[in-house]
């Protein structure tokens, strides 16, 4: 007989499944007339099996007569919680239940990496560490010998001393291709860690083999999925193993994780994956524990110091999840191509068994599943038992989600933005019916379909999707239809459509005679209307096509009563996370399905209520009651406070997710209203219209300005203090033009083109945000870095004749001279040119050239030779080198490549938190918090012309604040610390202590100015207004060439400019300390001394006619 236990767990597991369900299925519903609801309603909302309320009923006098027993079981479970080291860890064993199901383990609180065997899998225990980001490498590009597939050795763990001197001793061999391919190295005063030989095939279904060197004192220990240890190598401290998909070699103090994984762009051999985890990444005891099993995705839990048991079976309500595990593991369930989880017939052992011509179905696609007793046994759960049952329903689920067709109409005559106030236009309620059977639709898109759109649509009702389809391998077909009457129309009785009122948009096509039509599918037919024109709109980088979304202007008949269209759905394989995939036991995760579980807390907890108050800097409201305020949103802060409080990554946000018991919190920002105000009014007019500031007004402003795809931004900050004075932004969109939701979601989905993102100091990469010669400000530190221990390149800095310029290059081998304006000269290969074909003779001072004039005209030729000159990685030659290495990690190669070492001196590639030291230590810090700066990036370097390209500001993404610190690091001669946050809560921001630069600046300085005087900038302070002003600027301009591509698909030359700099104390009324600014604007067809530099140019003559308030 059962124990009242299980029977009250199958209750609960009911109830469970029941919830979960009703949640899958949110939607709108179908509408019906009172005589078909009978038929119909069933399709809308699952049906609650009658049996479920009887086995609660049930379960109620179990609860009663069994007191006693749940006494005695609740010991039980205290003892088990203990053993386990308490709940939140015992909520997180469960995750590693089907990989190691019943392992005992320590989490010790010494800071003491550990490797736990259990039967053929292992756990790896690493108190204090957090998983880093990897280092990859494309396994296509380490193939050397493409007809054997065979691997280029990879190095992993080498100083770049010893991988110098390997090289070296090769002699002229050492160029020869795979010797150091794609070497990872560590910095020269990294902590002990074994170095790595990894081997092997490019074939990704081979393992790859891994052959380490512990060094003294490491004793290292190899764990993989393969099952096998690693052999040590008797008497010495070398060791050999293998891998499939992840391997990991282990040792007190560090770990090294290996991850292959299949890749779009190398499916033959993928890429490998490095990450070093080392004791004291992090601050907190806790510990990251992973499990690694044979045949099984590793899974990670964190856990705080204690005794752990991982459950031996599932717990109640989880063996839906290891059922989903387990049916993976056996090719019963896959991804399909097309997006669609598979799952295996139920009837493959019978086709199995059967002859070929008794076989009634083709089953091939599963002639590789291996049909065993284990196998067999989970095709019954799978088909006869309740957890198959359900594991089936979530499958239906997330495949149904798969299937993207919804219409949306917009207003006629409608503006093409929304008012200054949210309203989000009244949807036309369209009726749908798949299959001739009238189906549920729902208001809002899968959160990924925003993918599908480059730039946020506006001006546009909400969307009206089909929710639900029908179990079908084919593609179905449905009928949307629209009513354009007042009178309810006759419904169908074989589909069941039934008559809605019209509305507002769909009665005013009676009067405009066309109505806009959006349709997210593939449009088959139309009645009713006649499509006068069509444009496609999918413009998303998951696009299938462009005409996966399109725009049809419909002329309705005379006399229609309705519009139909006839579609199909698209394919949602290319769409990450389908559907709201916190609600969804089925999603996707770095391209493979995973099961998550469903509670109370899978919803993000919702912020408590705060009474928030936001102010600039002299006491001005900025925010209350809850939004900003008319004088905020008037100056371009709406997205940087934040539209509403649950705009979590604003401002507002942000203090409405800290965790303390206060009810109300008071911020005062670094910014000064009536500047931050002058900003975006500058901004607006001259970087993204091209006009002139007057100083109250915008004048001459060109009408095909803006540009399409034009953003821009300035930063303005106090370089002695690092506040943040101004931060203006423009070409993102109006966050008021659509609806919340479809704004949020296309936010999470696109945030490179979200009106939310922050230009100032945000972005998501790619070739419109390169810095272009405003770099070389940061390329001019690290040459004065290289010139402090090579005699040679002081020479050059300081300025040599150009004849002895020449010199130096012919005798090292280098294809440069003065009087080329390419480098490498006289070649057809990947080269550097100068703008407009400058010549360096031309620009000598006295005959001679040196750093100062480089920067003031801004020679492409002369920074990328002497940044190769500067690189230890070429090892000294001309030709050849290793370019390709790269860092494992941070830092590791900045006594080699100096530029990257003032590089992230200076703010590149390290986080910048704006909070001033205000927020908890603790705080949870999300991606796009409004209170730190998106990384500043420099690109992967494969080959020495990159090299070339990164001194010059090619190969890199950047924000206007990141070069506003680089410039006035320049001028302070110590690293800037910027800050947003001024208070908060009647505590004031901190200061820390800046490192100062240490490399010589007069040059560098001279540079600059010249660049104002008579370089590349004095167009843009010429004026009389400014003559005050100029003897105290400082600056540098940048024009990085790029490629737009306009809607129909053509290629465009355009640029993005820049101006960076400083003034210094005392030019401006009012203000004592030394001013920084960043100036930008993408998809420019000008320069950065026409386009960028009058910004800035603007703001400081408008600055220096006003009175002083309350400045510093």
């Amino acid at each position: 007989m059962p124990s009242p236990f299980a029977a009250l767990s199958k209750v609960f597991v009911r109830l469970r499944r029941q919830r979960n369900l009703r949640t899958g299925t949110r939607v709108r519903p179908v509408p019906v007339q009172r005589s078909a609801v009978h038929r119909h309603t069933q399709s809308a909302v699952p049906a609650r099996p009658r049996s479920v309320y009887w086995a609660a009923v049930a379960g109620v006098f179990v609860l009663v007569a069994g007191g006693a027993l749940i006494a005695g079981h609740a010991r039980h479970l205290a003892t088990a919680v203990s053993l386990r080291g308490g709940d939140a860890g015992s909520a997180g064993l469960d995750v590693l239940q089907p990989l190691l199901p019943g392992a005992a383990f320590d989490v010790p609180d010494t800071p003491v990496f550990q490797v736990v065997q259990a039967g053929s899998g292992a756990l790896i225990v690493a108190p204090g560490a957090i998983m880093p980001a990897p280092v990859r490498v494309d396994l296509c590009q380490q193939t050397v010998d493409a007809a054997r597939s065979r691997l280029a050795t990879l190095r992993v763990g080498y100083r770049f001393d010893a991988l110098a001197r390997m090289v070296g001793e090769q002699g002229e061999g050492a160029m020869r291709p795979g010797l150091a391919r794609n070497a990872l190295v560590l910095a020269d005063d990294a902590p002990a860690t074994p170095t790595l030989d990894i081997t092997g095939r490019a074939d990704r279904r081979e393992p790859l083999a891994v052959r380490w060197n512990e060094g003294p004192a490491i004793a290292a220990r190899w764990v993989s999925d393969t099952g096998r240890a690693g052999q040590a190598a008797s008497g010495t401290r070398e060791g050999t193993g293998t891998f499939d998909r992840e391997g990991w070699l282990v040792w007190s103090a560090g770990a090294v994780r290996l991850q292959r994984r299949v890749t779009a762009a190398c499916p033959q051999s993928g890429e490998l994956l490095v990450s070093v985890l080392r004791v004291g990444q992090s601050q907190s005891a806790d510990a990251l524990v992973t499990a690694i099993a044979p045949g099984l995705a590793s899974m990670a839990v964190t856990l705080k110091p204690g005794r752990y048991q991982i459950p031996a079976v599932p717990r109640p309500g989880l063996e839906d999840q290891t059922l989903f595990v387990q049916l993976q593991a056996h090719g019963l369930l896959r991804l399909a191509d097309d997006g669609l989880i598979e799952l295996a017939p139920r009837d493959l052992p019978a086709w199995r068994a059967a002859e070929g011509s008794e076989r009634a179905a083709v089953l091939n696609a599963w002639t590789d599943v291996r049909l065993d007793d284990d196998t067999l046994k989970l095709l019954k759960r799978l088909y006869r038992m309740a957890d198959g049952d359900y594991v089936r329903q979530q499958v239906d689920i997330f495949n149904a989600e798969r299937r993207l067709l919804a219409v949306r109409v917009k207003s006629p005559g409608s503006a093409p933005t929304a008012p200054a106030t949210p309203t989000a236009l009244a949807a036309p309620a369209w009726q749908a019916d798949v299959a001739d059977a009238a189906t549920a639709t729902s208001d809002t898109m899968p959160p990924a379909a925003s993918a599908l759109f480059a730039q946020l649509p506006q001006g546009w009702s909400s969307w009206t999707r089909i929710s639900q389809w029908p179990a079908t391998a084919t593609t179905p077909r449905a009928r949307l239809v629209l009513s354009l009457t007042n009178r309810p129309a006759a419904a169908r009785v074989d589909s069941a459509r039934v008559a809605v009122a019209p509305s507002p948009v769909a009665a005013a096509a009676r009067v405009t005679r066309t109505i806009e039509v959006m349709l997210a599918g593939r449009l088959l037919s139309v009645s009713g209307a006649t499509i006068e024109s069509q444009r496609d709109a999918c413009t998303g980088r998951v696009c299938p096509d462009r005409a996966a979304v399109r725009i049809y202007t419909l002329a309705p008949h005379a006399g229609a009563d309705t519009i139909a269209l006839e579609a199909t759905p698209l394919s949602m394989a290319t769409l990450a996370n389908p559907g709201d995939a916190k609600y969804r036991h089925i999603r996707i995760a770095d391209g493979r399905l995973i099961w998550q579980t469903l509670d109370e807390t899978t919803a993000p907890a919702r912020a408590p209520a705060h009474d928030i108050t936001i102010a600039d800097r002299n006491g001005t409201p900025l925010w209350t009651d809850g939004a900003p305020t008319d004088d905020a949103r008037a100056a371009g802060l709406a997205p940087l406070l934040g539209l509403r409080t649950d705009q979590s990554n604003s401002v507002a946000g942000m203090l409405a997710r800290l965790t303390d018991n206060a009810s109300a919190h008071a911020a005062q920002l670094t910014i000064d209203l009536p500047l931050q105000q002058l900003a975006q009014r500058t901004l607006d007019c001259i970087a993204m219209h091209r006009g002139h500031w007057t100083g109250h007004a915008c004048t001459n402003a060109k009408p095909s300005e803006p540009a399409q795809g034009r953003h821009a931004g300035v930063v303005i900050m106090d370089a002695d203090t690092g506040d943040i004075r101004a931060s203006a932004g423009a070409g993102m969109g109006d966050p008021y033009a659509s609806p919340w939701p479809e704004l949020r979601d296309f936010d999470r989905a696109n945030p490179a083109a979200s009106p939310l993102r922050l230009p100032a100091w945000q972005h998501d990469g790619g070739v419109h945000n390169s810095p272009g010669s405003t770099f070389k400000v940061i390329s001019a530190l690290g040459l004065e870095l290289a010139a402090r221990r090579d005699p040679q390149m002081e020479q050059l800095l300081a300025g040599l004749p150009l004849n002895d310029i020449n010199r130096v290059a012919q005798q090292r081998g280098f294809a440069f001279r003065t009087d080329a304006a390419t480098y490498p000269m006289q070649t057809t290969r990947a080269h550097v040119t100068n703008y407009r074909d400058g010549l360096l003779d031309r620009r000598a001072q006295e005959g001679r050239f040196g750093l100062a004039q480089a920067l003031t005209y801004s020679l492409n030729t002369w920074f990328a030779w002497n940044g190769e000159l500067s690189d230890r990685t070429l090892l000294g030659r001309s030709a050849g080198g290793l370019p390709d290495v790269e860092a494992l990690e941070p830092g590791a190669l900045d006594t080699a490549r100096p530029i990257l070492a003032m590089a992230h001196l200076v703010g590149f590639e390290r986080p910048i938190k704006l909070d001033g030291g205000l927020l908890p230590t603790t705080y949870p810090w999300h991606r796009w918090d409004a209170l730190q700066a998106s990384n500043a990036r420099i690109d992967r370097v494969d080959a020495r012309h990159e090299l070339r390209q990164m001194a010059i500001g090619l190969r890199m993404q950047t924000t206007p604040l990141h070069m506003a610190m680089a410039a006035g690091a320049v001028g302070q001669g110590r690293v800037l610390a910027p800050r947003l946050l001024l208070q908060l809560d009647g505590r004031s921001a901190t200061a820390p202590q800046a490192p100062a630069l240490d490399v010589r600046l007069d040059r560098i300085r001279a540079g600059m100015k010249g660049v104002v005087d008579r370089g590349t900038a004095a167009g843009a302070f010429r004026a009389s207004e400014l003559a005050a002003i100029r003897t105290h600027l400082y600056g540098k301009t940048g024009t990085a060439p790029t490629v737009a591509i306009e809607a129909d698909g053509t290629r465009r030359d355009v640029a993005t400019v820049w101006f960076t700099g400083w003034l210094e104390p005392g030019a401006l009324p009012g203000h004592r300390h030394r001013l920084a600014f960043a100036a930008y604007a993408s998809h420019s067809d000008g320069t950065g001394g026409e386009h960028a530099a009058p910004v800035i140019a603007a703001i400081l003559a408008t600055l220096s006619q006003t009175p002083p308030q309350n400045r510093e």
